[in-house]
Order: structure tokens, then sequence, then C-alpha cells
């Protein structure tokens, strides 16, 4: 018999062990056990991560205030005013920022401002103690990982359109990897980060929830969804597919490559988009497994893509070390194939359902796990700007790969994810909120103003904050302790003069 023809084997075969893995698997690099669950994001978000972030955004932020200055469009009632007043963004300030953002996950509300509302019936004190509203909607538009000046614009032969958070990227990959090693079985599969910003990496998926967004490639442990490596998807243009190759195909030797788990007897698991059987062939030359459902329209053995199946009855053929199944649950239902290096023909005692359904629908729904929980404590805001929504998804991943790493490194009773979340917010919030009452404290409370009044019907004031840069600028409303003009917008800013 040819060694590369296939033929058809009966249940049960033989059952034999899987190579040996070449790596050990779990924790590395942990701080001592029991640590705070803030010692964990910092694991994640190191110093020089939120050094480089300060960095960019007071870069940029100066960058849009000179290019308003050169232009004379720098109005003396321009909310950018208040940047320059207070100063540039400080590492309290960004983290912060990122306790905001973490709470907004939790606390939902439809809009940015309604978090800083004084009504009784909706206002939420503690977004007000860290962060005035425009302070923290300035620190939003200025927020930037790269330096504009450098980065490629779109008619240039080197634009890339992943450039504005390729940096977040980079640094969530190396840290994902430098703290754990997955146990065999790993998952594959496509994540969509819901927006319809107009750009070349809007993708159109019709069977995920949002139906339009950017799409991340994705490889996870099976058992706990924690991410090994990541890759955005650029488009076509962008991120071509080599010739002889699928794009599910090529994905998958991408992610392991980059990932460095070949050569290692790692299991990887895929849906029909990125299986075949040249693909299980060529992982096992490197030493990989592979179990995956095979579309009917992909390479394979006529008998196994027309089979002539009853209602639970399970067709099963081999070549060499590959393995094809074609299963019928029902008369009604379609036909399943199956391609695997890794599991052998048997059903279960009880039951017809062949073995290797089981095992793919135990492992593969290790990546839907990362997806659920990724999403719990996102609140998934709309964003002018398409990268700011991936970065702070990207966020919202790394603090859920921080929490697994803490339960994988404590013992005793573990805090829930949400109160792992609570803890860090506070901790990040402590000195930023501390600041903010040190500044206050230094403002007599004789001088603090206290509410805005409307003035009489027709009547104006020049306002007292912004009308100091030489130009008039008329409010009808004034303060209601000193009576002095004063613009809503400009009232945090305004100190009642003895």
């Amino acid at each position: 018999m040819a060694t590369n023809a296939w033929f058809r084997v009966y249940p049960p075969e033989p059952d034999e062990n899987l190579d040996q893995m070449r790596t050990n698997p779990g924790t590395k690099n942990m701080p001592r056990r029991n640590s705070a669950p803030i010692t964990y994001f910092y694991l994640m978000f190191s110093i020089s991560l939120l050094k480089k972030i300060v960095k960019e955004t007071n870069r940029y932020a100066n960058q849009v205030i000179q290019k308003k200055i050169r232009e004379h469009t720098y109005h003396a009632s321009s909310r950018l005013r208040l940047w320059t007043k207070l100063g540039k963004l400080t590492l309290a300030e960004l983290k912060g920022f990122l306790a905001t953002i973490f709470n907004m996950g939790i606390v939902r509300k439809p809009t940015i401002p309604m978090y800083w509302v004084k009504r009784s019936s909706q206002q939420t004190i503690w977004f007000r103690k860290i962060f005035s509203r425009n302070r923290f909607q300035l620190i939003l538009r200025f927020f930037h990982l790269v330096d504009n000046r450098k980065t490629p614009q779109r008619n240039s032969d080197h634009y890339n359109p992943a450039a504005w958070f390729k940096p977040i990227v980079d640094h969530a990959n190396m840290q994902f990897k430098r703290y754990y090693t997955p146990n065999r079985e790993l998952s594959i599969d496509e994540s969509l980060v819901g927006t319809k910003a107009r750009t070349v990496m809007t993708q159109n998926i019709p069977t995920k929830a949002h139906k339009f967004g950017i799409k991340l490639w994705m490889l996870v442990e099976a058992t706990s969804g924690y991410i090994i490596h990541f890759l955005p998807y650029r488009g076509k243009r962008y991120d071509p597919v080599p010739a002889n190759d699928t794009q599910g195909s090529h994905i998958v030797k991408k992610l392991m490559t980059e990932a460095d788990l070949f050569h290692k007897n790692y299991h990887v698991f895929c849906d029909n988009f990125f299986t075949s059987i040249p693909l299980v062939r060529h992982l096992k030359t490197l030493r990989t497994y592979f179990t995956g459902t095979l579309r009917a329209n992909r390479q394979m053995p006529e008998s196994l893509r027309n089979p002539q199946l009853r209602e639970n009855e399970s067709l099963f053929i081999r070549q060499r070390e590959i393995m094809c199944v074609a299963y019928k649950e029902r008369q009604n239902r379609t036909t399943v194939r199956f391609v695997t290096s890794a599991v052998k023909a048997s059903t279960p005692a009880h039951g017809h359902k062949p073995v290797v359904s089981t095992v793919y629908s135990k492992y593969m729904g290790g990546f839907d796990l990362n997806d659920m929980m990724s999403g719990i404590y996102d609140d998934k805001r709309k964003t002018k700007t398409m990268w700011k929504r991936l970065a702070i998804n990207i966020f919202h991943r790394m603090v859920l790969k921080a929490y697994i790493l803490y339960t994988k490194n404590t013992d005793g009773k573990l805090l829930s994810r949400l109160e792992f979340i609570q803890s860090v917010i506070d901790a990040l919030a402590a000195e930023q909120i501390e600041n903010r009452q040190h500044r206050d404290r230094n403002v007599p409370a004789a001088n603090r103003p206290q509410r805005i009044e409307k003035l009489e019907r027709g009547k104006q004031k020049n306002c007292i904050v912004c009308s100091r840069f030489n130009q008039r600028r008329r409010a009808s409303t004034k303060c209601g302790k000193c009576n002095k003009g004063i613009h809503g917008m400009c009232f945090n800013q305004h100190v009642c003069e003895e």
C-alpha cells in the first residue's frame, strides 16, 4: 500500500500518548506569592510604558497648541487654554486616567459628560474627585503612543495603518509571554473590536456581535483564555497572503512563529477558516499537533467530501499520522468534518459522537472564554479615532491577563475579577485624588466659588476668566459668590477674589 494513500480505519485505534512538551507550562518571573493586585497590574503596565505614554501625550498636546497659535485659532475661550493653565500631563494623572477608563467599564453611563453631572439622581462623586470633566476630555483627546512627525502619513509608500497603536501591541505581546508559558492546548481565532471608523482596517463580519470593527488574530491558551500572542489585521493591501497559501494557514504559521512555540509539541485547535490538510502536514514537520474542522470546499479525499452517512454515524480515514473524520449527528444536520494529527479513531463507550468532536468542543472554547471575559468590563465607548478605541480595548485585555496571573500566584481565597479591578482602580487613583485635594486645600474656603447663576434676561458681563486674554468674552451667567461674570466652562478655573 502506498504510504501517501488514504485508507479507512475503525475505532478503537490503539491509544498513544503525545510526545512530551519541551517547556514547563505555568507562571514565571512572578512577584512573591499573595502580592497585592496592583503588583500584577504593573507586570503588564510597566513604568517605562507609562512614561512613554506621558511623553508622547505631552508632545502631541504641544504640537496641537502650537499649530493653533500659528493658525491664529487659539481662541481666548478655547478649552485648550486649560491644558496650558494646569500644565503637562504627569505620571500620577496618567494613572488616574487609566483608573477612570477602567471604572467607566464598571459604572456604565451613556456619555462621558454624564460622569460629571451634579444632579443628585445621577451624580457619581468619585469621577469629580479625580478629574474635572474638561481635564479628562483633554487627556483623552491628546492621548498618544507615538510621535506623529515620525509616523509615515497616508500618501507615503511606508504608510502603516497600525502605526499609531503598534507600541501597545508590541508591549502587550512581550509581557504576555514574559510571565506565562501556556499549557499544551492552544486555540486560534479572530476577535472583532467594534467600530465603524472609516479606515482601511475596518472589517465587516456579519456573524460577530458588532458586525463592523478591527479584526485581531489571537493565539490563546485553550483552558484559561490567556492570550499568548495577537496581531491586528491591516487589510489585504498591507497584510497580503503568500502565493499558494490560504489566509488562515498563513495566520496560524505567523502566530506560532512569532510566539516561538514551534518544535515544542503544542496542540493547536482552529475552526474551518484556518484548517487545511496541507497545514496539518506542515505543522507535523514542526513538531506541532493540530485539530480543526474542515470546510467542504478544501482539499480532502473524495470519500470524506461526499460521505453517505446515517444518523449518529462516523467515517474515519487515515494517512499516516493524519486522520480525517466525518460525522453526522442527525439526518437534517450538515455533516461535520474534522482533521487531526493528535486524536485517534475512537468513540465513547456510551454514545456515538467521535472523541475528536468532544476534544475539539472542549478546547476551542478557550477563545470564546477570552472574548467573553474581555468584554464584561469594557464599556465599548465610541471614539472619533479608531486606534484609541483599539488601544483601550487592549488595556482591558491586559488587566484581564494580570488577573489570570494573580489567580495562579495566590493562595487561599481569591478576589473576584470585579474586586481585583476595583482594587487596581483604587491604587491607581490614590495619588491623583490626593494631589487634587492638596491643590484645593491651598485655596482658602472663603475664596472657593460655590455656584453659578444666570443673569437677568438680556444682561451680560465680561467673563472673569477668559476675558483676561486681551479680548472681551461676554457671559450670561455669574459667580453666585462674588457676582463676577463667568462662563460655565470656565467655572472650575475661577477663584473668588477677596
